[in-house]
């Protein structure tokens, strides 16, 4: 019998997306000045779409697969792993990107959303952000 070549792909596809959320939620990249802390940035967000979009190929991979019966190995596994790296791909990438609005923001970057709102909503903010100063303070 012959192997289910489209199966494996679908697969292997599918633990790629889930090694690259991995990568994109706990490899924190863009660090606070003032502060020894880091939260995610760019990086962190561009992997996490990159896992999504490895997801959408696992699926892809996992329907090709299921034509082809008659070969030996996964059919389905592409497909359930793909949906579920989509989902947790999606979210990571929304977790990252407002933890890197949050860094951008106390980094001062400039054009950064929370930067443009009016100073009593980020009167809130700046305490925070003093606070980690404070508690965290950069090693001399």
């Amino acid at each position: 019998m012959k192997k289910n070549v489209k199966g494996f792909i679908g697969l292997f596809a599918g633990i790629a997306a889930f090694v690259l959320i991995g990568i994109a939620l706990f490899a924190l990249t863009n660090p606070i000045s003032g502060t020894t802390l880091a939260l995610h940035g760019g990086f962190n967000v561009i992997i996490a779409l990159v896992g999504a979009v490895l997801g959408i190929v696992a699926i892809v991979f996992g329907v090709m697969s299921r034509k082809d019966a008659d070969k030996k190995g996964p059919r389905k596994a592409g497909v359930i792993v793909g949906v579920f790296a989509i989902i947790i791909a999606m979210m990571s990438a929304g977790v990252c990107t407002l933890t890197k609005t949050i860094a951008d923001y106390a980094n001062n970057v400039p054009g950064n959303a929370l930067s443009q709102m009016d100073n009593g909503n980020r009167a809130e903010m700046d305490k925070m952000i003093e606070q980690l100063r404070l508690q965290y303070p950069a090693e001399k």
